[in-house]
């Protein structure tokens, strides 16, 4: 769940802003790195960034000292890059960007402050993942007995060395 941050305009913000092309290298750089160490694409799950509610955020920017310093547009660049990198490498992607405005729908209370979640976006994210878990998870097989064959007096004994 990268990209809020690295999304930040270079003129304003240069200490968080990754250029888009290097946060996609990024992003494949992080995928190889896995694989490398062992760890499959199934196993990964990319997220791409939210979607940024400027006014919101302009609000705390003023707070400490400084001006709006992102735009939605910008962060949906981002996303859509996630995106494209989580399929180029063969990843699943859940598209929270796309997903929160989705309709037209309201997606401001989805975030505290604009640019992080809120209580309802966490249970959002939290929602749209665990639907992504279970598509990945329900064909895995079991290779410990179900609950009910495991003897309780004798626990080890339903277990094989």
């Amino acid at each position: 769940m990268f990209g809020a941050n690295d999304s930040a305009l270079k003129d304003i913000n240069p200490v968080q802003h990754i250029p888009l092309t290097e946060y996609a290298e990024n992003l494949k750089g992080v995928a190889q790195y896995l694989k490398s160490i062992g760890i499959c694409e199934d196993k990964v799950i990319m997220v791409t960034p939210p979607p940024l509610d400027e006014s919101a955020w302009e609000e705390e920017c003023i707070a400490k000292g400084s001006k709006l310093n992102r735009y939605n547009s910008v962060t949906n660049q981002y996303a859509a890059a996630c995106v494209k990198v989580a399929e180029e490498c063969g990843i699943d992607v859940l598209d929270l960007c796309t997903l929160m405005q989705m309709k037209n729908q309201d997606f401001c209370s989805y975030l505290s402050d604009g640019l992080h979640l809120s209580e309802k976006g966490n249970t959002f994210l939290e929602t749209h993942l665990w639907a992504l878990l279970v598509k990945k998870t329900e064909r895995l097989p079991m290779i410990l007995p179900h609950w009910s064959n495991v003897d309780h007096l004798n626990p080890e004994a339903s277990f094989p060395v």
